[in-house]
């Protein structure tokens, strides 16, 4: 089991601990507060205790000290509680409705006024002796809207993993990137915070020993691209502590509360490693689809496919962040399981045998539909050539672009971008499946060159299907409006007249699906079989 070295607790000195208890007692009282309060309940996490009061629930953190983090000082507890509700704005602002002082007065407590929302440390003035705690008070939701819980319905949670993805792509890209110290997010800042969990793995226990040494190698194997990343300004201020239980959908929207305040190196972060923490947690809720559909829309969105180079370690790094935080709290059996996680993350991680698999066909093809179901199914990564010519121009991907975005050129330079981004993914053991038209064959030549390059399995899906089920299917796909693709009648015709039939060699590498069936064919196994029984008999070649 996951051990600590060292996990202090305190509540230091016997007056600190009966004001503890006392505001503790205030707080379950319905008398202490100034709103109808009904029946009160009490949360306890290792950081925090959570009263559920009416319409509101409150807050206030521990006065304890962990090896992480020392909660003893008032003072303290005040500016993380300021802190709080100032960071949370960004992404949860509705839930958070500021700080108010629980004050001693007489045999009684009541609250004081509330202290000035977003004041840090500096902007306050000296903490009253009559302050027992300071209270965060937010809107109350109810449990069933947190991710956690959504997570057991299929079709809500695949909603919530596509929306999830679209907000967080959306903020990592426009939250600050100057931290306020320069070293937050190195290799130095990142090892420091990786080492405690490594060292906390049992060495004589053969699963964690094996974890252990898979951490080792893989941090010193992430150091250069960690460094990269840093100078780049991928380190920014994320969330830090985006578990499942800390999203919720509020309003037909996701917000994500409680964010680190205690610690800007825990908050100043490669975006990587905050998107790898709903990854992760999706994973051990056992929805690896939606794991995958986060990880595939925000990988679209932002283009950052470099950030898979470094995936498995982060992803492995918040499990046992998980685990640690569960043990800390007594949950031997939530820790037992982010153990396992992490261990399979590890191992998947370790015995990946990525392909390249390239769509071929004309617009109408099927080639989307069926290439957004194979990656569901394989766990690859889709490169859409559609979804790059958007978001290089910045627009929404129903934006009709001009016919200037289809000269040969910038066809091309689609292509260089895909194959680009294809030699991450690989290179980063993931499976990539390109959907684009690949109509030229110098286009896929280059695509061939690269799978043979790196030692990697590659097959052409050849996408068909009659004439006049093409033309309906791009018509009534122009006509709605909503699909990136620019594509209409016109430009099928086109498409048919001037496309390269595939070479001898390239008709080895193909397999031919016809598309002339029902949608929901593409996600049962039958209409893989060919590829799947391709990809289980041929071992990929060496490198």
């Amino acid at each position: 089991m996951l051990r600590a070295r060292h996990v202090p607790f305190a509540l230091s000195g016997g007056k600190a601990r009966r004001d503890a208890h006392r505001a503790d007692r205030a707080l379950r009282r319905a008398a202490t507060y100034p709103h109808p309060a009904g029946p009160i309940r009490c949360i306890e996490t290792h950081l925090s205790l959570v009263y559920l009061v009416g319409r509101y629930a409150y807050k206030i953190i521990k006065p304890v000290k962990f090896g992480f983090v020392d909660l003893t000082r008032l003072t303290r507890r005040r500016d993380c509680a300021q802190a709080e509700c100032a960071l949370n704005r960004a992404l949860a602002g509705p839930l958070y409705r500021g700080v108010w002082p629980l004050v001693a007065h007489g045999r009684h407590c009541v609250f004081g006024k509330p202290t000035r929302r977003g004041a840090g440390a500096r902007g306050t003035r000296g903490t009253s002796s009559s302050t027992l705690e300071y209270v965060v008070r937010m809107r109350r939701f109810e449990a069933g809207a947190m991710l956690s819980v959504r997570s057991t319905r299929r079709d809500d949670a695949l909603a919530d993993a596509d929306a999830l993805a679209a907000r967080l792509a959306h903020y990592h890209m426009h939250a600050p990137c100057r931290a306020p110290r320069a070293h937050y997010g190195s290799v130095a800042s990142v090892t420091a915070h990786w080492r405690p969990l490594i060292d906390a793995l049992d060495p004589m226990l053969p699963s964690e020993s094996a974890l252990r040494a898979w951490c080792e190698a893989e941090l010193a194997r992430a150091a250069p691209t960690l460094a990269e990343r840093h100078a780049n300004g991928f380190v920014r201020a994320c969330h830090g502590d985006l578990h499942l239980e800390n999203i919720i959908r509020w309003r037909n929207r996701l917000l994500m509360f409680d964010c680190i305040e205690f610690d800007d190196a825990l908050r100043w972060i490669d975006v990587a490693s905050d998107l790898a923490f709903a990854v992760m947690d999706f994973r051990a809720h056992g929805r690896e689809d939606c794991a995958h559909r986060l990880l595939c829309g925000w990988l679209t969105a932002t283009g950052d496919y470099a950030a898979l180079r470094l995936l498995p370690f982060y992803t492995v790094y918040r499990a046992l962040v998980r685990a640690l935080a569960a043990r800390l709290r007594g949950d031997a059996a939530g820790s037992a399981r982010y153990l396992h996680v992490a261990a399979a993350i590890a191992a998947r991680a370790r015995d990946a045998q990525p392909c390249l698999l390239l769509c071929h066909g004309v617009s109408g093809s099927g080639k989307s539909l069926a290439s957004r179901a194979l990656a569901t199914r394989l766990g690859a990564i889709r490169l859409s050539s559609d979804a790059e010519r958007k978001r290089r121009a910045g627009l929404p991907d129903a934006t009709r672009l001009p016919a200037s975005a289809y000269t040969a050129s910038q066809i091309d330079a689609i292509y260089e971008g895909l194959l680009d981004h294809a030699q991450t993914v690989l290179e980063s053991g993931y499976s990539a499946i390109v959907d684009a038209t690949f109509l030229r064959e110098r286009n896929r030549a280059a695509f061939i060159a690269l799978a043979q390059r790196l030692g990697r399995q590659i097959v052409i899906l050849d996408f068909t299907a009659d004439h006049a089920t093409l033309f309906e299917r791009v018509a009534a796909r122009a006509a709605l409006g909503r699909d990136p693709s620019d594509a209409d009648t016109a430009v099928l015709a086109e498409q048919l007249v001037q496309a390269e039939p595939l070479s001898a060699m390239e008709r080895e590498l193909a397999i031919r699906f016809d598309t002339g069936v029902e949608p929901a064919a593409y996600a049962g196994a039958a209409f893989w079989t060919p590829l799947l029984e391709a990809l289980a008999r041929t071992a990929p070649a060496p490198a």
